[in-house]
Order: C-alpha cells, then sequence, then structure tokens
C-alpha cells in the first residue's frame, strides 16, 4: 500500500505544480509592443522567434520597424522591413502550434495585421516625421493606464518611440520603456537624447530601463544573454541551434521550403552562433511568472532580464540603468540564469512535434 500512497501523493504534487502557474488570461498578460531594426538582422530575427513563442505569456499590441543610418555595416536594413517582418512571423507558425494543443498563443492572423512602420527617417522628432507606427502607438498607449501599462521593448533606435513622445506627451504615464542601447543608441543618438531631454524637461517621472548605456562596451549588460554563464555541452551558442533548433518547427503547410527550425539565423557576429541580444528586454518579463525571480516594478532586483540601478533616484525615480560594475559582472546578472531561460525555451521548440 505504502507505495501507491506514495505514487498518489507524487501524483497530486506534479498535478498542483502544474497548475500553480496556468496561463494568464489575455487581460492579464503583460501588453508589449516592439520596436525593431529588423531588416534581415538574424539577432532581431532570433528575438522575434522568442517573442512569439511566448505569445501566451505577453499580449503583443503591435510590431513596428524602426529605422538604421549604419547602412554601411547595416545593409540589409535597405530591405523592405515591414513584409520581412510578417514573412518571420508566418515562418514561426504559431497557428500550428495553437493546433497542436497550445491554443493560448496568438494568432497568426492577428500578428500579421499589428505590424507597422514607424519614423524612416532617425533624428530629433518633428512634426513632419510622424508615421504609421507612431501613431499606432499613441492610440494603443491611450487604451492602458499606469497600473496597466504598456510595455514598450525598443530592439533598434529609439526614434518612434521620440517621435510620439513628441507627438503626446500625456502618454508619459502610460507605458514603460525597456531599451536595449549600445550600438542601437549610436544609430539615432538623436532620438536618445530627446527622449532623455523630454524625461529632464516634462515628465521625471518616465519609466525606463536603459540597458546599455554609452560608451559602449562599457557596461553592456544585455550581452549577458550570449556571453558568461553555463556555456558547455548543449548550452552552449552553436550547440543549442545544432541540438535544439535544427530540425524543429513546421514548413507552414509547405508555404515555405524548410522548416523554420532550419530557417532560423544565426548570428552575423559572433558569427553562426545563438545572440538574440534584443530578449533581455523579453526575459525582464517572463521572469517572475517562469523563474520565479524577478519584480517588474523594481528593476533593481534580480532577474533573467538583468539586474540594474537608478541612475539619479533624486531627479528621475523610475529611470535605471546598467550597474555601476565591469561588463562582465553586469553580464552576469543574466547569464547566471542561462540554464534556466534556454531550458524553457528548448521546451518550447519541442512543441512542434513532427511538424508539417
Amino acid at each position: 500500500m505504502r507505495p501507491i500512497v506514495f505514487l498518489c501523493t507524487l501524483l497530486l504534487t506534479i498535478g498542483l505544480h502544474r497548475c500553480a502557474a496556468p496561463t494568464p488570461p489575455p487581460s492579464e498578460r503583460p501588453a508589449v509592443w516592439i520596436d525593431t531594426d529588423l531588416g534581415g538582422d538574424p539577432d532581431d530575427i532570433q528575438s522575434l522567434f522568442r517573442l512569439l513563442h511566448y505569445s501566451d505569456l505577453l499580449e503583443i499590441k503591435g510590431i513596428v520597424a524602426t529605422p538604421c543610418v549604419d547602412l554601411k555595416g547595416h545593409p540589409w536594413d535597405t530591405l523592405p522591413r515591414v513584409p520581412l517582418i510578417r514573412e518571420w512571423i508566418q515562418r514561426v507558425d504559431l497557428d500550428h502550434l495553437r493546433a497542436q494543443g497550445y491554443p493560448e498563443l496568438m494568432a497568426e492572423s492577428e500578428l500579421l495585421s499589428r505590424v507597422y512602420l514607424g519614423s524612416e527617417r532617425p533624428g530629433t522628432p518633428d512634426p513632419s516625421h510622424s508615421s504609421d507606427g507612431s501613431a499606432r502607438l499613441i492610440a494603443e498607449v491611450q487604451r492602458h493606464s499606469p497600473e496597466a501599462p504598456l510595455w514598450v521593448l525598443v530592439w533598434g533606435s529609439l526614434t518612434t518611440v521620440a517621435q510620439a513622445l513628441h507627438d503626446a506627451p500625456e502618454i508619459a504615464p502610460r507605458l514603460r520603456i525597456y531599451s536595449i542601447g549600445s550600438t542601437n543608441t549610436q544609430h539615432d543618438s538623436l532620438a536618445r537624447d530627446y527622449v532623455y531631454r523630454f524625461m529632464i524637461r516634462q515628465y521625471p517621472a518616465l519609466w525606463w530601463i536603459e540597458n546599455g548605456i554609452l560608451p559602449k562596451w562599457s557596461h553592456e549588460t544585455f550581452r549577458g544573454v550570449y556571453q558568461g554563464g553555463e556555456q558547455s555541452g548543449e548550452w552552449g551558442n552553436e550547440a543549442f541551434i545544432s541540438q535544439h533548433i535544427r530540425g524543429h518547427g513546421s514548413t507552414h503547410a509547405g508555404l515555405f521550403a524548410e522548416r523554420c527550425g532550419d530557417a532560423f539565423p544565426t548570428a552575423n557576429w559572433p558569427k553562426g552562433r545563438l545572440k538574440e541580444g534584443d530578449s533581455p528586454s523579453i526575459l525582464y518579463l517572463l521572469s517572475p511568472p517562469l523563474g520565479g525571480v524577478g519584480d517588474l516594478d523594481d528593476p533593481t532586483q534580480p532577474s533573467w532580464g538583468g539586474r540594474f540601478r537608478r541612475a539619479d533616484s533624486a531627479r528621475f525615480p523610475n529611470y535605471f540603468v546598467d550597474l555601476d560594475l565591469p561588463p562582465d559582472s553586469c553580464q552576469a546578472t543574466i547569464s547566471r540564469w542561462r540554464v534556466a531561460y534556454l531550458s524553457d525555451w528548448k521546451a518550447r521548440w519541442d512543441r512542434y512535434g513532427e511538424g508539417n
């Protein structure tokens, strides 16, 4: 009898564990808005895969194509970016996953309808620089509140966000920004400086995590998503792709010649590897429900998405930047969780089953 009692107890415990963190209804999921310079850039495409795979936990309200001025270093940004974003959404094939037993994921048609073109010209906001993306962002933020804000995750320049704040400064209390800086800031430093001046002159309580403050290479917290941590065996940046991504996915019922896991691009630098340098913004939101660490209201706490400090608490109570530590120490605030956030994504890739 004792083995039976033990087995029943174990099954009950497993059942309770599985029920402990149910998929929240759309109204309770963090609402996110993505600004990305994805234009053939493998880094952003990798992060887009992760974003879509977690659309059961994040309500994606919009994806906006943002500009890049470094066309010599980023020639792919001459590509038509909105169609390309939509193509990669189709490649992920969320409807296949929904049919596999994961209906909580967002529908492909819904996501395709939420891709917009943002500001095409980098620089200081101007009335003539308004775009469909900035107008859509304003309209979406106005549906939110300080208690239930729109999370604006910036994977490129801050151009479109700056334009939205310029055109409708009253939206500031209703949004939270998590931007990946470093090279992205260099691509449009004028837009970034506008957001900072906006905080000084109009709304000092602006909520903003700036991950990767200049000068470049001084902190670079976001790079911890691919540098440092457990890199042996399946957790290496090349091994993870070969073992857990290649051969996975679907062809979208023949729409594409290869499965999405085989089309998954590797980074330009470090060449041939998993990088997803923009994913810390996603991981910050996923850390509390999946990792049991982090507080969305307090970036100074440990989190999959990094740990930060207030740059000037007296002037800007909600402006957070990299810790005042060397780069490897800043990056370790993400890389320490590497096995956890890769293990969870590994399980999500396995959801495709045999594909189609």
